[in-house]
C-alpha cells in the first residue's frame, strides 16, 4: 500500500491570507463549500484548495466568490490585507516572526 504524501502548506502570507478570508466569509454566510462552488460554478475541491493556500483564484474567480457570498469584492480584498497586517504584527508560535 502506497503512503499517502503529505500536503505542502503555503508560506506566503498573501496566500494565506486569500483562503483565510475565503473561509472566513464562507462561515459567516453560513454557507459550506460544497455550497459556494456550486454557487460559483467551481468544484468544491476549487474552494478548499483556495482555502488553504494551496492555488491563488484569479481576480475573475474571486469575483464570482464574492458575489456568491454578496460580499463587495473590495470588502475581501481589505479584509485580506488586515489579515496580513495581523500576522505580520503577531509573532508566530514559535517565537519567530512571520514574513510576507
Amino acid at each position: 500500500m502506497q503512503r499517502r504524501q503529505k500536503q505542502v502548506q503555503p508560506t506566503d502570507l498573501k496566500m494565506r491570507a486569500i483562503g483565510a478570508v475565503v473561509r472566513e466569509f464562507r462561515k459567516r454566510a453560513g454557507h459550506s463549500q460544497e455550497r459556494l462552488s456550486g454557487e460559483c460554478g467551481f468544484d468544491r475541491t476549487y474552494i478548499s484548495r483556495v482555502e488553504r493556500g494551496i492555488i491563488n483564484p484569479t481576480v475573475g474567480r474571486l469575483w464570482q466568490i464574492a458575489d456568491a457570498l454578496e460580499t463587495p469584492l473590495s470588502q475581501l480584498a481589505k479584509r485580506m490585507e488586515l489579515w496580513v497586517a495581523d500576522q505580520v504584527r503577531m509573532p508566530s508560535r514559535r517565537g519567530d516572526a512571520k514574513r510576507t
